[in-house]
């Protein structure tokens, strides 16, 4: 009866995993409508489908497909930055443009590898706690992740931040899980070049996992105990089959996947370093201060931006999982270096999130490039941060589950209601205005826009913005944008081409031009406190206010 018991609950536990993701999958889903376009959007989505192109022509045997002139005529948009989201992006197009337009229907695919970041947590702690304790560890994080505002805004944006945070967490995965799979141990060196083929911080993932090898094979006891070396000598641990996989199949994948790097491939991967290596400059505000390439902003900006848009509930219990978790860690290096008990598992499962959060900031934060976009550039840290809160709310139930009071058994679920109603309201309250979120520590967006934070980035052509010019703008109406015009005359492209906006609107290319002016309140230009000063007697129409804080304002110039 016992087995057969258990048999049951891990069944059950399974189809209780596969449910939440479904329901991740489709609030991601909804939330497409909502999120307006960016101005990578115009660099992505455009290349996906020049990619996608180029498969099609591969599928069906087009001779031209091989060619390097047709590979570098699909390749060439964009070619400074890897494909594999694109590939998605491009193929999700051509799949959902009849039903969601050209621009949602491929930023389903960055909703679908968000929902990948969702299936790859709860298999991570289904396969190291077992499915009973998975289940509420692996459950709540992937909830945590769904209610992060920041990271449900760039989940539904055609970028490469939230694809990469899936890439990099399944080469993570697979390489935590081939210390006892030899098939994982390989699919990490794939998994591993398709991330370097995502994005350039991919390939980082393999210095935490390095440090992991280092720790948790050399302090953790040998079974059974060797003979003594001679005196001088050193034994070294057994090297990793997922550590091989990644230096010897992972380049071969990167290089597979990237056709752009066929031909000339070391001038062009020269290009792609030096690319990144210098790359140009993107303004950021940083506590008042505007941070372009001379400096770049300074080193604890991307741990700061980290600890302010996380909902602090949700960073409460991380802190727990990693303050409970460092018992299992020294019980899983105290464990013979090769065992599989339940508490190697569990050791390995903390010190591998741990690792692999604190390395995700730290790359931004000390590789000596721009620092902008408040949180975009390091979202594989969210999904591991995710995983040490759900850690934190086990760990907190075990703890407490035997306490005399119902009060103190209540509390682990309370804390996690807590942070993820945190999460949720600050989803509902700002909607598509999820990166102007900034949580409790700085006074939500008021206070951080009193501490000198940008309240805004990225350009968004927000949607509401659109529904307003279409129903109170003027036939004709030549709209302009101040501080940045040129990136609203790309994304209003897409929205007339999709029929989101009427078709008499257009973007003017300069305010003596336009009968309306929206300006966007972003502090970081230099031209914004002219801006603001030069047309203040002019005639407000509409106003976008977040927590008493001005977004955007419509002004009529004629």
């Amino acid at each position: 009866m016992g087995a057969r018991w258990r048999r049951w609950a891990a069944s059950g536990a399974h189809r209780i995993a596969a449910l939440l993701v479904a329901v991740y999958l489709l609030a991601q889903l909804a939330g497409l409508r909502h999120a307006g376009l960016t101005d990578d959007d115009d660099f992505y989505i455009p290349a996906g489908i020049s990619y996608a192109k180029w498969l099609g022509a591969v599928v069906t045997f087009d001779e031209r497909a091989w060619s390097r002139a047709g590979i570098e005529d699909a390749f060439r948009p964009n070619h400074e930055h890897p494909p594999i989201a694109k590939y998605a992006f491009g193929v999700c197009h051509f799949l959902f443009r009849g039903l969601l337009g050209p621009t949602d229907s491929a930023r389903v695919g960055t909703v679908l590898f968000s929902t990948l970041c969702a299936a790859l947590l709860l298999w991570l702690a289904f396969f190291h706690l077992g499915p009973r304790r998975g289940l509420i560890a692996g459950g709540f994080a992937v909830l945590a992740l769904l209610t992060l505002p920041r990271f449900y805004f760039h989940s539904h944006a055609a970028t490469l931040d939230v694809p990469v945070a899936a890439t990099y967490l399944a080469a993570a995965g697979l390489a935590l899980v081939g210390e006892r799979s030899w098939r994982a141990g390989l699919g990490a060196g794939v998994a591993f070049g398709l991330a370097a083929a995502t994005k350039l911080n991919g390939p980082f993932l393999i210095v935490p996992y390095v440090v992991f090898v280092v720790v948790a094979r050399w302090r953790a006891r040998p079974s059974p105990a060797p003979s003594p070396l001679p005196r001088g000598q050193v034994r070294l641990p057994a090297f990793p089959l997922a550590l091989l996989s990644m230096i010897g199949v992972g380049p071969v994948v990167f290089f597979l996947s990237w056709p752009w790097m066929w031909f000339d491939p070391l001038v062009r991967l020269g290009e792609y370093v030096r690319f990144h290596l210098h790359h140009y400059g993107i303004y950021f505000l940083y506590f008042g201060r505007v941070y372009d390439q001379d400096p770049f902003a300074p080193w604890h900006a991307p741990f700061v931006m980290a600890a302010v848009t996380v909902p602090v509930a949700t960073s409460l219990l991380a802190v727990v999982g990693l303050a409970a978790g460092v018992q299992a860690v020294r019980a899983r290096l105290a464990a013979t270096a090769d065992g599989d008990g339940p508490t190697t598992r569990e050791g390995d499962l903390v010190l591998t999130a741990a690792l692999h959060a604190g390395a995700s900031v730290a790359v931004v934060a000390f590789s000596g490039g721009p620092k902008y976009g408040g949180a975009k550039l390091f979202m594989p840290f969210f999904p591991f941060w995710c995983l040490l809160a759900g850690y934190g709310v086990l760990r907190l139930h075990e703890a407490l589950r035997s306490a005399s009071s119902a009060m103190l058994r209540a509390a682990p679920v309370a804390a996690g209601v807590l942070a993820l109603a945190s999460g949720l309201s600050l989803q509902l309250r700002y909607g598509g205005y999820a990166l102007s979120v900034y949580n409790a520590l700085v006074g939500g967006l008021r206070g951080a826009t009193t501490l000198g934070f940008e309240r805004q980035y990225y350009d968004i052509a927000f949607r509401d913005l659109v529904r307003w010019l279409n129903d109170q703008a003027p036939k004709n109406a030549q709209v302009h944008f101040l501080p940045n015009n040129k990136e609203y005359v790309r994304t209003y492209r897409w929205y007339r081409k999709s029929g989101e906006l009427r078709p008499d609107i257009r973007i003017a290319t300069t305010p003596g031009a336009a009968d309306l002016l929206v300006l966007t309140h972003e502090r970081r230009f230099a031209r914004y406190a002219g801006d603001l000063q030069r047309y203040r007697r002019r005639p407000v129409l509409a106003e976008r206010v977040i927590d008493g804080v001005p977004i955007w304002t419509v002004l009529k110039l004629r």
